[in-house]
Protein backbone atom coordinates (compact mmCIF):
# COMPACT_ATOMS: atom_id res chain seq x y z
CA UNK A 1 0.00 0.00 0.00
CA UNK A 2 2.83 2.76 0.85
CA UNK A 3 4.61 1.96 -2.18
CA UNK A 4 1.10 2.20 -4.22
CA UNK A 5 0.56 5.54 -2.38
CA UNK A 6 4.11 6.92 -3.08
CA UNK A 7 3.79 6.29 -6.99
CA UNK A 8 -0.39 7.33 -7.51
CA UNK A 9 -0.97 10.20 -9.98
CA UNK A 10 -3.94 12.26 -9.31
CA UNK A 11 -6.26 13.51 -12.57
CA UNK A 12 -8.07 16.53 -11.79
CA UNK A 13 -10.39 17.75 -13.63
CA UNK A 14 -11.22 21.43 -13.50
CA UNK A 15 -12.60 24.30 -15.30
CA UNK A 16 -10.68 26.92 -15.85
CA UNK A 17 -12.01 30.79 -15.75
CA UNK A 18 -11.79 30.93 -19.92
CA UNK A 19 -14.62 28.77 -19.75
CA UNK A 20 -13.44 25.86 -21.40
CA UNK A 21 -12.52 22.61 -19.32
CA UNK A 22 -9.22 20.65 -19.44
CA UNK A 23 -7.78 18.04 -17.34
CA UNK A 24 -4.41 19.11 -14.71
CA UNK A 25 -2.37 16.31 -14.40
CA UNK A 26 -0.65 16.27 -10.58
CA UNK A 27 1.94 14.61 -8.51
CA UNK A 28 2.41 14.89 -5.20
CA UNK A 29 1.73 18.18 -5.28
CA UNK A 30 -2.06 19.72 -4.21
CA UNK A 31 -3.90 22.62 -5.57
CA UNK A 32 -4.86 25.10 -3.10
CA UNK A 33 -6.54 27.85 -5.33
CA UNK A 34 -6.26 29.46 -8.98
CA UNK A 35 -7.17 33.28 -9.87
CA UNK A 36 -7.32 34.50 -13.68
CA UNK A 37 -8.60 37.80 -15.43
CA UNK A 38 -9.27 36.39 -19.21
CA UNK A 39 -10.72 39.57 -20.07
CA UNK A 40 -7.20 40.78 -20.27
CA UNK A 41 -5.65 41.54 -23.60
CA UNK A 42 -3.29 38.60 -24.60
CA UNK A 43 -0.39 39.06 -26.53
CA UNK A 44 -0.02 36.98 -29.65
CA UNK A 45 -3.96 35.55 -29.29
CA UNK A 46 -1.91 33.92 -25.79
CA UNK A 47 -0.42 35.35 -22.94
CA UNK A 48 -1.64 37.65 -20.27
CA UNK A 49 0.68 36.58 -17.26
CA UNK A 50 4.52 36.79 -16.73
CA UNK A 51 6.91 36.91 -13.70
CA UNK A 52 5.28 36.35 -10.06
CA UNK A 53 6.98 37.14 -6.91
CA UNK A 54 5.45 36.92 -3.14
CA UNK A 55 5.58 38.95 0.04
CA UNK A 56 4.53 38.24 3.56
CA UNK A 57 3.31 41.24 5.53
CA UNK A 58 5.32 39.24 9.41
CA UNK A 59 3.15 41.80 11.56
CA UNK A 60 -0.36 40.96 10.04
CA UNK A 61 0.22 37.88 9.03
CA UNK A 62 -0.96 38.10 5.29
CA UNK A 63 0.71 36.17 2.39
CA UNK A 64 0.34 37.96 -0.46
CA UNK A 65 1.25 37.39 -4.28
CA UNK A 66 2.19 39.91 -6.88
CA UNK A 67 1.95 39.46 -10.29
CA UNK A 68 3.13 40.91 -13.93
CA UNK A 69 -0.12 40.53 -16.90
CA UNK A 70 0.58 42.23 -20.13
CA UNK A 71 -1.26 45.84 -18.65
CA UNK A 72 -0.21 45.69 -15.17
CA UNK A 73 0.53 45.02 -11.64
CA UNK A 74 -1.69 42.63 -9.45
CA UNK A 75 -1.44 42.58 -6.26
CA UNK A 76 -3.18 39.36 -4.41
CA UNK A 77 -4.05 38.73 -0.76
CA UNK A 78 -3.42 34.51 -0.83
CA UNK A 79 -3.90 33.89 2.79
CA UNK A 80 -6.26 32.00 2.01
CA UNK A 81 -6.34 30.14 -1.13
CA UNK A 82 -9.58 29.40 -1.26
CA UNK A 83 -10.57 33.05 -1.20
CA UNK A 84 -7.85 35.06 -3.35
CA UNK A 85 -8.53 39.18 -3.14
CA UNK A 86 -7.79 41.18 -5.54
CA UNK A 87 -5.99 44.95 -3.46
CA UNK A 88 -4.79 46.08 -6.01
CA UNK A 89 -3.72 47.41 -9.49
CA UNK A 90 -0.88 49.45 -10.61
CA UNK A 91 -0.10 50.37 -13.75
CA UNK A 92 3.50 49.90 -15.25
CA UNK A 93 4.94 52.69 -17.11
CA UNK A 94 4.88 50.14 -20.02
CA UNK A 95 1.76 48.35 -21.01
CA UNK A 96 1.42 45.55 -23.65
CA UNK A 97 5.06 44.25 -22.57
CA UNK A 98 6.41 40.18 -23.03
CA UNK A 99 7.82 40.51 -19.20
CA UNK A 100 7.44 42.36 -15.98
CA UNK A 101 10.40 41.12 -13.13
CA UNK A 102 9.89 42.05 -9.65
CA UNK A 103 11.82 41.91 -5.86
CA UNK A 104 11.04 42.34 -2.31
CA UNK A 105 13.01 43.96 -0.13
CA UNK A 106 11.76 44.86 3.41
CA UNK A 107 7.71 46.08 2.95
CA UNK A 108 9.22 47.17 -0.87
CA UNK A 109 8.66 46.19 -4.03
CA UNK A 110 10.89 46.94 -7.04
CA UNK A 111 9.75 46.71 -10.58
CA UNK A 112 10.96 46.39 -14.21
CA UNK A 113 9.45 45.66 -17.45
CA UNK A 114 11.26 44.43 -21.15
CA UNK A 115 10.09 43.92 -24.55
CA UNK A 116 7.80 46.12 -25.09
CA UNK A 117 7.24 49.99 -24.84
CA UNK A 118 9.27 51.74 -22.98
CA UNK A 119 9.10 51.80 -19.37
CA UNK A 120 10.49 52.63 -15.91
CA UNK A 121 11.86 51.54 -12.97
CA UNK A 122 8.85 51.29 -9.70
CA UNK A 123 8.91 50.88 -6.24
CA UNK A 124 5.89 50.33 -4.62
CA UNK A 125 5.06 50.31 -0.27
CA UNK A 126 3.83 47.12 0.56
CA UNK A 127 2.85 48.12 4.16
CA UNK A 128 -0.60 49.48 3.53
CA UNK A 129 -1.75 46.37 2.18
CA UNK A 130 -4.50 44.63 2.17
CA UNK A 131 -6.10 47.92 1.83
CA UNK A 132 -3.59 49.39 -0.89
CA UNK A 133 -0.40 49.95 -2.31
CA UNK A 134 1.77 53.81 -2.64
CA UNK A 135 4.26 53.59 -5.29
CA UNK A 136 7.27 55.62 -3.54
CA UNK A 137 9.09 55.93 -6.71
CA UNK A 138 8.49 55.76 -10.77
CA UNK A 139 11.49 56.78 -12.79
CA UNK A 140 13.36 56.03 -16.22
CA UNK A 141 16.62 58.66 -15.43
CA UNK A 142 18.57 55.17 -14.89
CA UNK A 143 16.89 52.81 -17.01
CA UNK A 144 13.59 52.81 -19.45
CA UNK A 145 13.57 48.43 -19.66
CA UNK A 146 15.49 46.33 -18.01
CA UNK A 147 15.37 42.36 -19.05
CA UNK A 148 15.62 40.94 -15.22
CA UNK A 149 16.39 42.45 -11.44
CA UNK A 150 17.90 40.55 -8.44
CA UNK A 151 18.12 41.83 -4.81
CA UNK A 152 20.78 40.58 -2.28
CA UNK A 153 18.74 41.80 1.04
CA UNK A 154 21.91 41.39 3.14
CA UNK A 155 24.18 44.01 1.06
CA UNK A 156 21.26 46.29 0.19
CA UNK A 157 22.41 45.94 -3.41
CA UNK A 158 19.40 46.13 -6.45
CA UNK A 159 21.09 44.66 -9.65
CA UNK A 160 19.49 45.18 -13.24
CA UNK A 161 20.76 42.84 -16.03
CA UNK A 162 20.17 44.63 -19.59
CA UNK A 163 19.63 47.59 -18.79
CA UNK A 164 18.84 49.80 -21.43
CA UNK A 165 19.37 53.54 -20.77
CA UNK A 166 17.52 56.48 -21.72
CA UNK A 167 20.89 58.66 -22.07
CA UNK A 168 21.46 55.80 -24.85
CA UNK A 169 22.98 52.60 -25.01
CA UNK A 170 23.02 49.54 -22.76
CA UNK A 171 24.85 47.93 -19.81
CA UNK A 172 25.03 44.41 -19.46
CA UNK A 173 24.50 44.82 -15.25
CA UNK A 174 23.77 48.22 -12.92
CA UNK A 175 24.47 47.92 -9.34
CA UNK A 176 21.87 49.90 -7.39
CA UNK A 177 22.02 50.73 -3.79
CA UNK A 178 19.50 50.47 -1.34
CA UNK A 179 20.12 52.15 1.60
CA UNK A 180 17.55 54.48 1.21
CA UNK A 181 14.98 51.89 0.03
CA UNK A 182 12.71 54.78 -1.48
CA UNK A 183 15.20 56.54 -3.69
CA UNK A 184 17.42 53.94 -5.05
CA UNK A 185 21.21 55.24 -6.57
CA UNK A 186 23.10 53.99 -8.68
CA UNK A 187 26.71 52.58 -6.95
CA UNK A 188 28.43 50.23 -9.76
CA UNK A 189 28.34 48.71 -13.23
CA UNK A 190 29.77 45.46 -14.18
CA UNK A 191 33.10 45.75 -15.29
CA UNK A 192 32.93 43.21 -19.11
CA UNK A 193 36.07 41.49 -19.59
CA UNK A 194 37.71 42.52 -23.02
CA UNK A 195 39.79 40.38 -25.06
CA UNK A 196 43.15 41.39 -26.09
CA UNK A 197 42.04 43.86 -29.07
CA UNK A 198 39.73 45.71 -27.08
CA UNK A 199 36.57 43.86 -27.86
CA UNK A 200 33.96 43.21 -25.09
CA UNK A 201 33.35 39.16 -23.90
CA UNK A 202 30.26 39.65 -23.75
CA UNK A 203 27.38 42.43 -24.16
CA UNK A 204 24.18 40.89 -21.79
CA UNK A 205 23.75 39.52 -18.58
CA UNK A 206 20.37 37.80 -19.08
CA UNK A 207 19.77 37.04 -15.38
CA UNK A 208 21.64 36.63 -12.31
CA UNK A 209 22.16 35.01 -8.84
CA UNK A 210 23.81 37.03 -6.39
CA UNK A 211 24.88 35.56 -2.72
CA UNK A 212 27.56 37.42 -0.55
CA UNK A 213 28.24 39.73 -3.18
CA UNK A 214 29.59 36.75 -5.95
CA UNK A 215 26.97 37.10 -9.09
CA UNK A 216 26.44 34.27 -10.76
CA UNK A 217 25.79 35.60 -14.32
CA UNK A 218 24.26 34.09 -17.35
CA UNK A 219 25.36 35.33 -20.25
CA UNK A 220 23.35 34.14 -23.44
CA UNK A 221 25.16 32.41 -25.67
CA UNK A 222 28.49 32.62 -23.73
CA UNK A 223 27.39 30.27 -20.52
CA UNK A 224 27.84 31.10 -17.06
CA UNK A 225 30.21 33.42 -15.90
CA UNK A 226 31.27 34.21 -11.97
CA UNK A 227 32.13 37.38 -10.78
CA UNK A 228 33.41 38.59 -7.00
CA UNK A 229 31.96 41.79 -6.34
CA UNK A 230 32.24 42.61 -2.97
CA UNK A 231 34.43 45.64 -4.16
CA UNK A 232 33.06 47.29 -7.21
CA UNK A 233 36.15 49.15 -7.92
CA UNK A 234 38.28 45.74 -8.21
CA UNK A 235 35.85 43.47 -9.56
CA UNK A 236 37.36 39.97 -10.41
CA UNK A 237 36.10 37.36 -12.84
CA UNK A 238 36.80 34.12 -10.78
CA UNK A 239 35.30 31.22 -13.48
CA UNK A 240 33.36 31.21 -16.44
CA UNK A 241 31.51 27.68 -17.20
CA UNK A 242 30.93 27.46 -20.99
CA UNK A 243 31.80 24.02 -22.43
CA UNK A 244 29.11 21.52 -21.27
CA UNK A 245 26.88 19.24 -22.47
CA UNK A 246 23.43 20.88 -24.63
CA UNK A 247 24.49 23.86 -24.15
CA UNK A 248 22.62 26.88 -25.71
CA UNK A 249 21.01 30.14 -24.07
CA UNK A 250 22.05 30.01 -20.46
CA UNK A 251 19.37 31.69 -19.09
CA UNK A 252 19.39 31.58 -15.24
CA UNK A 253 21.10 29.56 -12.02
CA UNK A 254 20.41 29.07 -8.94
CA UNK A 255 22.78 28.06 -5.72
CA UNK A 256 22.43 25.49 -3.26
CA UNK A 257 23.03 26.37 0.96
CA UNK A 258 25.98 25.03 1.01
CA UNK A 259 27.25 27.48 -2.44
CA UNK A 260 28.89 24.24 -3.42
CA UNK A 261 26.24 23.08 -6.20
CA UNK A 262 24.66 24.86 -8.77
CA UNK A 263 21.93 24.06 -11.31
CA UNK A 264 21.41 26.33 -14.33
CA UNK A 265 19.16 26.23 -17.56
CA UNK A 266 19.60 26.67 -21.07
CA UNK A 267 16.31 28.53 -22.69
CA UNK A 268 17.05 27.93 -26.45
CA UNK A 269 17.18 25.66 -27.90
CA UNK A 270 14.13 24.37 -26.56
CA UNK A 271 14.38 20.52 -24.85
CA UNK A 272 17.93 21.05 -23.11
CA UNK A 273 18.27 19.47 -19.87
CA UNK A 274 18.85 21.75 -15.99
CA UNK A 275 22.76 21.54 -15.70
CA UNK A 276 24.20 20.60 -12.09
CA UNK A 277 27.71 21.60 -11.33
CA UNK A 278 29.82 21.29 -8.28
CA UNK A 279 31.61 24.45 -7.56
CA UNK A 280 33.48 23.63 -4.73
CA UNK A 281 36.82 24.78 -6.60
CA UNK A 282 35.28 27.76 -7.82
CA UNK A 283 38.29 27.75 -10.49
CA UNK A 284 37.61 24.39 -11.41
CA UNK A 285 33.75 23.71 -11.59
CA UNK A 286 32.84 20.01 -12.48
CA UNK A 287 29.46 19.14 -14.27
CA UNK A 288 27.69 16.08 -12.04
CA UNK A 289 24.58 15.84 -14.01
CA UNK A 290 21.76 16.69 -16.33
CA UNK A 291 17.98 15.93 -15.76
CA UNK A 292 14.85 16.97 -17.25
CA UNK A 293 11.39 16.66 -16.90
CA UNK A 294 9.63 15.29 -20.52
CA UNK A 295 11.75 15.36 -23.41
CA UNK A 296 11.02 18.13 -25.91
CA UNK A 297 10.16 20.27 -22.62
CA UNK A 298 12.06 23.48 -21.59
CA UNK A 299 13.03 24.55 -17.96
CA UNK A 300 12.55 28.61 -17.08
CA UNK A 301 13.69 29.19 -13.85
CA UNK A 302 14.66 27.19 -11.09
CA UNK A 303 14.83 27.82 -6.92
CA UNK A 304 16.82 25.27 -5.43
CA UNK A 305 15.29 24.63 -1.83
CA UNK A 306 16.98 22.20 0.45
CA UNK A 307 17.88 19.06 -1.29
CA UNK A 308 15.12 19.71 -3.78
CA UNK A 309 15.08 22.09 -7.09
CA UNK A 310 11.65 23.99 -7.91
CA UNK A 311 11.38 24.31 -11.41
CA UNK A 312 9.19 26.31 -14.19
CA UNK A 313 9.17 24.65 -16.80
CA UNK A 314 7.02 26.21 -19.42
CA UNK A 315 4.85 23.96 -20.97
CA UNK A 316 5.35 21.17 -18.60
CA UNK A 317 3.84 23.80 -15.26
CA UNK A 318 5.85 23.27 -12.29
CA UNK A 319 7.96 20.82 -11.23
CA UNK A 320 10.30 19.29 -8.44
CA UNK A 321 13.56 17.21 -8.49
CA UNK A 322 15.31 15.33 -5.14
CA UNK A 323 18.26 15.88 -5.56
CA UNK A 324 19.73 14.21 -2.21
CA UNK A 325 21.87 11.70 -5.20
CA UNK A 326 23.38 14.99 -6.94
CA UNK A 327 24.25 12.32 -9.78
CA UNK A 328 20.85 11.09 -10.52
CA UNK A 329 18.16 14.02 -9.95
CA UNK A 330 14.76 12.10 -10.14
CA UNK A 331 10.97 13.95 -10.34
CA UNK A 332 9.40 14.53 -7.02
CA UNK A 333 6.30 15.79 -7.81
CA UNK A 334 4.57 18.32 -10.97
CA UNK A 335 1.87 20.06 -11.24
CA UNK A 336 0.75 21.17 -15.43
CA UNK A 337 -0.48 24.26 -15.29
CA UNK A 338 -1.72 24.08 -18.40
CA UNK A 339 -3.99 22.10 -20.63
CA UNK A 340 -2.38 18.70 -20.66
CA UNK A 341 -0.58 16.82 -22.66
CA UNK A 342 0.64 19.98 -25.01
CA UNK A 343 0.11 19.40 -28.52
CA UNK A 344 3.64 20.78 -28.80
CA UNK A 345 6.43 21.87 -27.16
CA UNK A 346 6.64 24.79 -29.59
CA UNK A 347 7.32 28.62 -29.07
CA UNK A 348 6.76 30.12 -25.03
CA UNK A 349 3.89 29.37 -23.13
CA UNK A 350 3.00 27.42 -19.59
CA UNK A 351 4.48 28.29 -16.29
CA UNK A 352 6.43 31.25 -16.47
CA UNK A 353 7.46 32.19 -13.14
CA UNK A 354 6.65 30.49 -9.02
CA UNK A 355 7.84 31.64 -5.68
CA UNK A 356 8.86 28.88 -3.40
CA UNK A 357 9.31 31.47 -0.02
CA UNK A 358 5.98 32.08 2.12
CA UNK A 359 5.73 30.61 5.27
CA UNK A 360 2.95 28.58 4.52
CA UNK A 361 5.29 26.36 2.62
CA UNK A 362 2.51 27.43 -0.33
CA UNK A 363 4.11 28.11 -4.08
CA UNK A 364 2.93 30.86 -5.96
CA UNK A 365 2.99 29.95 -10.07
CA UNK A 366 2.22 32.03 -13.01
CA UNK A 367 0.88 30.56 -16.16
CA UNK A 368 1.48 32.83 -18.91
CA UNK A 369 -2.23 31.69 -20.33
CA UNK A 370 -4.19 30.47 -17.77
CA UNK A 371 -3.51 32.36 -14.52
CA UNK A 372 -2.32 32.13 -10.90
CA UNK A 373 -1.79 29.31 -8.96
CA UNK A 374 -1.51 27.99 -5.53
CA UNK A 375 -0.08 24.95 -4.88
CA UNK A 376 1.45 22.85 -2.27
CA UNK A 377 4.03 19.94 -2.09
CA UNK A 378 2.92 16.59 -0.38
CA UNK A 379 4.40 17.00 3.12
CA UNK A 380 5.96 13.29 2.76
CA UNK A 381 8.64 16.03 0.88
CA UNK A 382 9.90 17.41 3.15
CA UNK A 383 9.28 14.97 6.21
CA UNK A 384 7.42 17.63 8.26
CA UNK A 385 3.64 17.25 9.09
CA UNK A 386 1.81 20.75 10.29
CA UNK A 387 -0.59 19.93 13.46
CA UNK A 388 -3.80 22.40 13.51
CA UNK A 389 -3.93 24.70 16.68
CA UNK A 390 -5.59 27.89 17.56
CA UNK A 391 -2.66 28.54 19.88
CA UNK A 392 -1.63 32.07 18.11
CA UNK A 393 2.45 31.11 18.06
CA UNK A 394 4.61 32.01 15.71
CA UNK A 395 8.61 33.18 15.56
CA UNK A 396 9.13 36.38 14.43
CA UNK A 397 10.38 38.30 12.24
CA UNK A 398 9.99 36.27 8.98
CA UNK A 399 12.09 36.32 7.18
CA UNK A 400 14.43 36.82 10.03
CA UNK A 401 18.06 38.04 10.02
CA UNK A 402 19.89 38.70 13.24
CA UNK A 403 17.38 37.13 15.73
CA UNK A 404 14.32 35.05 16.51
CA UNK A 405 11.92 36.06 19.00
CA UNK A 406 9.20 33.85 20.40
CA UNK A 407 6.30 35.60 22.39
CA UNK A 408 4.35 32.68 25.03
CA UNK A 409 1.38 34.70 25.90
CA UNK A 410 -0.55 31.64 27.35
CA UNK A 411 2.86 30.66 29.54
CA UNK A 412 2.72 27.16 27.72
CA UNK A 413 5.39 24.54 28.19
CA UNK A 414 7.17 24.72 24.90
CA UNK A 415 9.92 22.60 23.33
CA UNK A 416 11.48 23.97 20.53
CA UNK A 417 13.56 22.13 17.44
CA UNK A 418 14.95 24.50 14.69
CA UNK A 419 15.89 21.96 11.28
CA UNK A 420 17.45 23.50 8.00
CA UNK A 421 16.21 22.23 4.98
CA UNK A 422 18.12 20.01 4.91
CA UNK A 423 16.62 18.21 7.53
CA UNK A 424 19.42 18.60 9.80
CA UNK A 425 18.46 19.56 13.39
CA UNK A 426 20.78 22.78 14.33
CA UNK A 427 18.81 23.99 17.70
CA UNK A 428 16.91 21.89 20.18
CA UNK A 429 16.08 24.14 23.04
CA UNK A 430 13.36 23.21 26.07
CA UNK A 431 11.85 27.15 26.41
CA UNK A 432 9.41 26.51 29.08
CA UNK A 433 6.85 28.79 29.87
CA UNK A 434 9.24 32.03 29.19
CA UNK A 435 9.55 34.58 26.19
CA UNK A 436 12.65 33.19 23.93
CA UNK A 437 15.22 35.25 21.67
CA UNK A 438 18.37 33.51 20.01
CA UNK A 439 20.76 34.86 17.83
CA UNK A 440 20.52 34.04 14.45
CA UNK A 441 22.95 35.83 12.53
CA UNK A 442 25.39 32.71 12.03
CA UNK A 443 22.76 30.61 10.36
CA UNK A 444 22.88 30.09 6.64
CA UNK A 445 20.31 32.31 4.09
CA UNK A 446 17.41 29.72 3.51
CA UNK A 447 14.80 27.49 4.48
CA UNK A 448 14.49 26.57 8.11
CA UNK A 449 12.08 24.63 10.15
CA UNK A 450 10.91 25.74 13.54
CA UNK A 451 8.65 22.63 15.60
CA UNK A 452 6.97 23.88 18.64
CA UNK A 453 5.73 20.67 20.91
CA UNK A 454 4.16 21.10 24.17
CA UNK A 455 1.80 18.31 25.71
CA UNK A 456 -1.06 19.97 23.52
CA UNK A 457 -0.17 20.22 20.28
CA UNK A 458 2.48 20.42 17.65
CA UNK A 459 3.30 23.00 15.29
CA UNK A 460 5.64 23.48 12.26
CA UNK A 461 6.32 27.11 11.21
CA UNK A 462 8.24 27.54 7.81
CA UNK A 463 10.84 30.69 8.21
CA UNK A 464 13.22 32.28 6.04
CA UNK A 465 16.33 33.97 6.77
CA UNK A 466 17.67 36.50 4.01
Amino acid sequence: MRIINHLKFALIACVCSMGGAFAQVSYQVDLLGHWDKPSLPRLNGYQIWNDITGYYDSIKGKEYAIAGSTDSIYFLDVTNPKQIIQCDVEDGKARGVVNRDYECFSHYVYCVSDNGAKGSLQVFDLQYLPDSVHKVYDSDSISYNTHSIFIEAKSKRLYLCINRLTSGGVAAMDIMGLENPENPQIIGRLQVPTFGDGVSAFRNVHEVFVRNDTAYCSIEYKGLWIFDLRDLKKQRLLSVISEYPENGYNHTSTLDESGKYIIFTDEIPSGTSIKLFDIQNIFNPKLVSLFRSNQGATAHNPFWIGSFVYVSYYHDGFYIFDLKDKTKPSVAGYYHTSPWPPPSYEGYKGCWGIYTKLPSGNILASDMGTGIFILRPDPSLTGLVQTETKDPLNLVPNPFQDKLLLNNPQQLDLELKLYNAKGELILHKNIGTTTFETETSHLEMGMYFAVLQSGQFQMVQKLIKN
